[in-house]
This record gives structure tokens, sequence and C-alpha cells, in this order.
């Protein structure tokens, strides 16, 4: 529970996950005191036909064949493992799990295998991103190992190039598409309120976010208080012209929380 002098209570924050996941961000900004307001600027749709489809339904049936399995989200974790369980009533023994941030390494403990993780002590078990990973002594010498990837479509590729480049043999396995909702430009234009901050949780939401101020004419959205899940992604929004981009250390709970705290002290000095 926050403290009775929350630095977030009375504070304005623009929620832009997708629908399906604002609940717990909401919940622990409201915990907080702060008034959360949620316009979605990503949209998961699963790929459940055609060629890319039966990609995965080969790849799902070859499963045991992959020494290691690399989950990007927890949409991928969602959909590759509704998947698995059409084929598969028995996890294979052969692939390790892996997963980019503690979310998705949560969600694949909930569908009963268990990721790898690093060493604790130096904090890559509870902020695996791409890079950590990466960093992992199992993931190194790959010649000849099969590495399949699950992401949605036109994922971020340095996990896969890298992990070519140790002589992986690889395979992405691509089940869901992001869009940007059909509505979100006009919820943009007749969102009137001022807040505080706006949060993003990836580089795709914030290319959409871009977009829609761009189709709105909202441009003073640029100025406002913008956390992102990692530098990577401030920088990115620096190049596109906001102003004041923080970054937090990943995109759980926690650290946008931190980042979000200091970005509004920030403001109040």
């Amino acid at each position: 529970m926050p403290s009775a002098h929350s630095a977030l209570a009375g504070k304005r924050i623009l929620i832009t996950r997708p629908a399906h996941q604002t609940g717990g961000w909401r919940d622990r900004l409201q915990s907080e005191e702060a008034v959360a307001d949620c316009i979605p600027l990503l949209e998961i749709a699963p790929i459940e036909q055609g060629d890319d489809a039966q990609r995965t339904k080969s790849l799902i049936l070859d499963f045991d064949q992959f020494e290691h399995a690399i989950f990007v989200s927890q949409n991928a974790v969602q959909y590759a493992f509704d998947w698995l369980d059409n084929y598969w009533p028995q996890l294979p023994i052969g692939p390790r799990y892996y997963a980019i941030g503690a979310a998705t390494a949560r969600a694949i403990r909930a569908r009963g295998a268990n990721p790898e993780t690093g060493n604790t002590e130096q904090g890559l078990a509870s902020t695996m991103d791409s890079e950590a990973l990466l960093a992992l002594p199992q993931l190194q010498h790959l010649q000849g190992q099969r590495v399949i990837i699950f992401r949605g479509q036109g994922g971020r590729p340095l996990i896969g190039t890298t992990l070519e480049e140790r002589g992986a043999r690889l395979d992405y396995c691509e089940l869901y598409r992001r869009t940007l909702p059909a509505n979100a430009a006009e919820e943009i234009r007749a969102y009137r309120a001022t807040p505080d901050a706006i949060t993003v949780h990836s580089g795709e939401t914030l290319e959409n976010l871009h977009r829609v101020i761009d189709a709105s004419a909202r441009t003073a959205l640029r100025h406002t208080a913008l956390i992102c899940p990692s530098a990577r992604v401030a920088e990115q929004a620096s190049a596109l012209g906001f102003t004041r981009a923080f970054a937090a250390a990943n995109a759980g709970d926690d650290a946008m929380l931190a980042a979000l705290k200091e970005a509004v002290a920030a403001g109040d000095s």
C-alpha cells in the first residue's frame, strides 16, 4: 500500500497498453491514488488462419526437436501454449524455456514450464531484457542447436540475429499481429484532459502514440512526461520529438512505477 503522501496522489496518468492488459497497471496506479485514464494504442490479434497459421502448426509439431524456446512477451506465452496444448498433451522434455521480462516468466510458470534464469545477484532474473538474455551462459555456444523464438509479426531482430551468429539454427514462430486500434486517433482527439504523464510499454506503442498525436493535432502531448520501458525506447521517443522522455529499467510494473514517480517529482520541482 502507498504511504499517505504518495508521490502520485491526484496525478493524472494516461495508460496506452492493449485493452486486455490494462487492468493490473491501472490498479497499481490507483493504489498510489493516481487518476488513471486508458486509451489503448496497441491491439493484439492472434494469427489463426492461412499460411502463417500452417507454419505455426508445423513448428509446434516439431517442438520436441528444439533445444531452446524463447518467449518475448506474455502474449507470445498465451498463444504459443494454446497451440502446444492442442498438440502436446504433455510438454516434451527437450526444450529449455526463456522469457523476456519477469511477467513473461510468470506466464510461462503458470502454464506448467520453468524458464531459465540468470544470476539473481546481478538482477538478471527480474530484469531480463534482450541484452540480458543474450548474456546467459547457456546461449553462448549454439553450433547446430535449434532455437525457436515465439513472438508477434515483425519483432525486434536482435536476439535472432545474435543467436544465428553463435551458430544456432533459428526459427521464428510468429503468433499474433500488433495493430493500431481503429478508433485510437479519435479517442486521443476527444481526450480533453491534461495528463501529468503518459506510459508506453513498448517501442511500437510509442510509434502509435506518435502517429495519433499527428493525426489528432494534440501536439501538446509531446511535452508531457513520457515513461518508457528502456533507454532504447526513451531515445526513440526523443528522436520523435517528445521532450520529456524518462527511461525505466524495464517494462515491469515496479520499474515503470519508479520511473513514473521520478518523472512526476521532476515536474513538480
